[in-house]
This record gives C-alpha cells, sequence and structure tokens, in this order.
C-alpha cells in the first residue's frame, strides 16, 4: 500500500493507517489460499499434464495465492480507515471471503489453459 501512495505503516501484526489499523492475524496471511491453489495445481498436474516446467505451474499457484490475498488485506485495511466495517464484515467473514477465493481459482486456471494451449502449440511445431 505504501508503494501506490498510502500512508501506511506496520508494527508487529498491525497495518495502520491514519484514520484506522487492522490485526492481521495468522489466518489472514495467506497460507490457506496458498495450500488450496498449491493442491489445485497438483491435481491439474495430474489431470492434465503438461510438458513445460511442472515447478513454474506450483511456483506460479503458490505466488497467485500470496498476491491475491495481500490485495484483500490491503482492501480490508482501506475500509477500516474509512470506518466502513459494514463492508469489512462482507469482505472478511461474508460472501466477499468467497469471492476472493473464487477469483484466484479463475485466475489459476486462465494461467493453466494458457500452458496447455502453449503445449498445444509446441507439438505441432515440434511433430509430435
Amino acid at each position: 500500500m505504501w508503494y501506490v501512495g498510502f500512508d501506511v505503516t506496520s508494527d508487529g501484526n498491525y497495518v495502520a493507517l491514519p484514520t484506522g489499523r487492522l490485526l492481521v492475524n495468522g489466518g489472514c496471511s495467506g497460507i490457506e489460499a496458498m495450500n488450496y491453489l498449491l493442491g489445485l495445481a497438483v491435481v491439474c498436474l495430474v489431470m492434465f499434464p503438461t510438458k513445460q516446467n511442472k515447478a513454474l505451474v506450483i511456483g506460479v499457484a503458490v505466488i497467485f495465492g500470496f498476491i491475491i490475498n495481500a490485495f484483500r488485506v490491503a482492501g480490508m485495511a482501506l475500509l477500516v480507515a474509512s470506518n466502513r466495517l459494514d463492508l469489512f464484515k462482507y469482505w472478511h467473514e461474508g460472501e466477499g471471503s468467497l469471492v476472493v477465493g473464487m477469483i484466484a481459482v479463475i485466475l489459476f486456471g486462465i494461467f493453466y489453459q494458457f500452458m496447455l494451449k502453449r503445449d498445444s502449440k509446441l507439438s505441432q511445431i515440434s511433430g509430435n
């Protein structure tokens, strides 16, 4: 958030903005999202194998989980700072938290589809 111009500081597990602060617990770290996308990547690699770098697929899945969760936490910090606790609750506990997971799965699916199409094109070029 600091990189895009917000006056934000961190104090331990707290993200502080001038008008409010947010406690980021261990459950908000993104580990759950990263593990979920890691499992999805393994399932995709088993069911729809790619000839390309499998470590890249796994790495991208974990990175997607981390980055998307980081955007979610940043958004919730902005909601707390602007005193929109109703929206914070929606994105933290309500259906909004499920939407974020769905976005992560969709983005990973688009990436994996791109990898499979690239495999297909490389196979056509090499004649295999």
